[in-house]
């Protein structure tokens, strides 16, 4: 499945051993381009800016996760699949 339909599909993102609600994510994935923000959020008192670009770099995992070099883990999540 396309990362950025998932981006697009989640409320939370697990970012290693952390869950954020994103600020921003980017609508579109159909007209995106590898230098657009795709995600917007804060992070332990820092910012996380990821670009299209960097999460179509991401490598999926067999979990459903992705592994994304210089951040780490990630995952995309529903408020469902957190209860």
């Amino acid at each position: 499945m396309n990362i950025l339909h998932l981006l697009n599909e989640s409320e939370y993102v697990q970012v290693n051993n952390h869950f954020v609600k994103p600020d921003y994510h980017s609508p579109c994935e159909e007209f995106a381009d590898d230098d657009d923000v795709a995600l917007e959020a804060r992070l332990d008192g820092r910012d996380l800016i990821l670009t299209v670009g960097d999460l179509e770099g991401a490598q999926p995992l067999a979990d459903g996760g992705y592994w994304l070099e210089g951040v780490g883990y990630l995952r995309f999540l529903s408020r469902g699949s957190l209860h």
